[in-house]
This record gives C-alpha cells, structure tokens and sequence, in this order.
C-alpha cells in the first residue's frame, strides 16, 4: 500500500521536473553556474534566455565581490572586517537576487531588475548572433 503511494509521488515529481517551470527554477537557483544547462539546451526560447542571463550576471556579480574582498582582505588592520563585510553583502545580494527569480518565477510575472537588465540586454546583443545557429547546415558548407 505505501509503496504505490511512494511510486505515485515519484512519478509526480518526475512529470514536474520535465516542465518548463522546473527548468526555469533550476536555471535561476543560487548553485553556481546552474544556468549553463538551462541556456544550453533551451535557447530557443527567450524567456529562458533572459532568465539564464539574469542567473549568470548574478553569478558573476558574486564571484567579483568574493575576488574584490579577497583584495580587501591583504589591507592591514581593517582589511580582515572589510573583507568579511563585502563577502556578506555578496552573499545577501546574490541570495536575494536568486529568491527573487523564483518567487518572480512561481508568481509568472515579469522579470525585470533595473540595474541589471542593462547587462543582460547586452550579453543578449552579444549572444543573439550564436544563438541563431543552431544546425550544422547554418555554419556553411559540410564539403
């Protein structure tokens, strides 16, 4: 009896991986370079672009605070409690930037984060031209 029960919630969660907003939680969840699946196989389609991109610049955005507080952390004195406060607002940042993409995710609204969908406008200008080629025959002759 529990078993069936067991087998049934196993094979609710697998049909709920393989939807679109599964792939789109675990694109923007704060596991460092979890996007690059997500862009990889779905790049078809623009909202999981833009949803990757905005996980990648908030990836890239800790990942500088981690190295700029590591700088920070050679300075004499009080370069160890500056250090530790960089490190904490980077992680605050890029937790909270990450909550806020799911929570924007399961509420299906738009995503729109003033100071950071410049960046992504522009990886985007950037990657548009890559991600329209996306067979073998676009790159030109095979012979």
């Amino acid at each position: 009896m529990k078993f069936t029960q067991f087998k049934e919630k196993i094979q609710k969660i697998k049909i709920y991986l393989l939807t679109d907003e599964a792939a789109k939680i675990f694109a923007s969840l704060p596991l460092y370079f979890s996007w690059v699946p997500i862009f990889t196989w779905k790049r078809q389609f623009p909202e999981f672009v833009s949803l990757s991109l905005y996980s990648a610049v908030n990836t890239c955005l800790f990942l500088i605070g981690i190295v700029l507080a590591q700088i920070l952390s050679l300075l004499p004195f009080v370069g160890l409690y500056l250090a530790a406060t960089l490190h904490l607002i980077s992680v605050l940042l890029y937790l909270g930037i990450a909550g806020f993409l799911i929570y924007s995710i399961r509420l299906q609204k738009t995503i729109v984060i003033p100071v950071l969908s410049d960046w992504v406008k522009m990886l985007q200008a950037l990657i548009a031209p890559i991600a329209q080629l996306d067979r073998v025959s676009d790159y030109g002759s095979e012979g």
